[in-house]
């Protein structure tokens, strides 16, 4: 039976693969996908598709979320009377009232305080996928720990009782999940894979090697730390940083890279579409790099959309010890693991690899690729989609 799910996300729904890949599923499931998010002026993404404008960070918006955040201190009235102030949760609630779906898909923790609210008034299910670990995702940052945190800790614990099922990221924060909320069951991996990408004729590595970043460039993500290395370098590697950040961050680095490294050994890029994320990784790199902090446990358990993409593409893997990151590097062979975070480790990393290792790295990559691809991802989410729709009470 063709039944309308809807998919509701608080983020930019063109530049989000996993909720592009959910609406996908559904359309291939034979059922109607209802999309509701955030989209720029002129934004379509192939499905029916309600959005509201994309919020920019002018003062005003950054003055109007501490005014409806910070009193989260008080308790969760407070927090839910800050949330429901906001006139976009409040029309995405009355979309999904119109569109009157079978099934909720929520995209992290905002949504799913307007699917709790829709569930409580109208009946239907909720598939809530975490695609962070909400209440500890900028924890090393004080100001997010003072206005944000509370509220989202409020919030989430409120309504995460109204999920019929869970799904997340990586093994890691599913662990975390079950634990920090006594959740009954273990939430489902859903690991945030791309498409398969039919990979050219594999070329010989370059030397010196090109490394790759790509995503969008903020800090808390080891750029500092990755520009800083470059001295230690044993070769004139190039990395290239690919992706849209706020001017005054790429700025800094910028200065950062001119600091420590000749004219033309870091470029930056601006961000490609997201088709073309995959093919201009395998066109123009040899490593895909990922050096993440390890503050939190958040950052301990991410499994990012850009290594897969790196693996996708063909790539050697060079990362920070996280231990998903870890394991699935290792357990693929596909590239090398730093020992810590800091400058120093990570030269001493870079400086691991030979011609003949990337190449091995490479080849056991374009091997996984043909594994770990949304084609075979997928079929998790799939069976979360059909058990929910198929319950006798739903």
């Amino acid at each position: 039976m063709r039944e309308t799910i809807a998919i509701l996300s608080f983020s930019r729904i063109a530049r989000d693969q996993r909720v592009l890949r959910q609406c996908d599923l559904v359309a291939k499931m034979g059922h109607n996908p209802k999309v509701i998010g955030y989209a720029a002026p002129g934004e379509t993404i192939g499905h029916d598709f309600a959005s509201w404008p994309l919020p920019s960070p002018t003062l005003g918006h950054r003055i109007g979320t501490l005014v409806r955040q910070l009193p989260a201190h008080m308790g969760k009235a407070a927090a839910m009377a800050g949330f429901w102030s906001s006139p976009r949760y409040r029309w995405a609630l009355n979309q999904l009232k119109k569109a009157r779906p079978r099934l909720v898909i929520a995209n992290d923790w905002p949504a799913l305080v307007v699917a709790a609210r829709w569930k409580a008034e109208c009946g239907g299910r909720i598939h809530y996928d975490s695609h962070e670990f909400a209440t500890l995702e900028f924890d090393e940052r004080a100001w997010w720990r003072v206005v944000y945190k509370p509220f989202v800790s409020h919030l989430e614990k409120a309504v995460i009782g109204a999920a019929d099922s869970v799904s997340t990221i990586s093994p890691g924060l599913a662990q975390e999940l079950q634990r920090h909320y006594n959740l009954s069951t273990l939430p489902v991996v859903i690991r945030s894979i791309p498409n398969r990408y039919a990979l050219p004729v594999a070329s010989e590595t370059r030397w010196p090697l090109r490394l790759l970043f790509h995503g969008q460039i903020l800090p808390g993500r080891g750029l500092e730390n990755l520009i800083d290395s470059i001295p230690l370098w044993r070769s004139a590697h190039r990395l290239i940083i690919r992706g849209d950040g706020n001017p005054a961050y790429l700025e800094e680095l910028r200065q950062r890279a001119a600091n420590v490294s000749t004219n033309d050994q870091v470029i930056f890029e601006p961000a490609v579409a997201p088709e073309e994320v995959i093919p201009s990784a395998a066109r123009t790199a040899d490593v895909g790099v990922f050096f993440t902090p390890l503050q939190t446990v958040q950052h301990q358990f991410t499994l990012p959309n850009k290594l897969f993409e790196y693996i996708g593409a063909g790539l050697a893997i060079a990362v920070s010890p996280g231990s998903d990151l870890k394991r699935i590097v290792l357990e693929h062979g596909i590239g090398v693991v730093s020992g810590d975070v800091g400058p120093e480790a990570i030269g001493a990393t870079i400086n691991e690899l030979t011609p003949e290792a990337v190449d091995g790295f490479r080849l056991r990559a374009r091997e996984a690729s043909q594994i770990l691809c949304w084609e075979q991802e997928r079929e998790r989410l799939r069976s979360c989609i059909e058990a929910l729709l198929t319950r006798s009470d739903a």
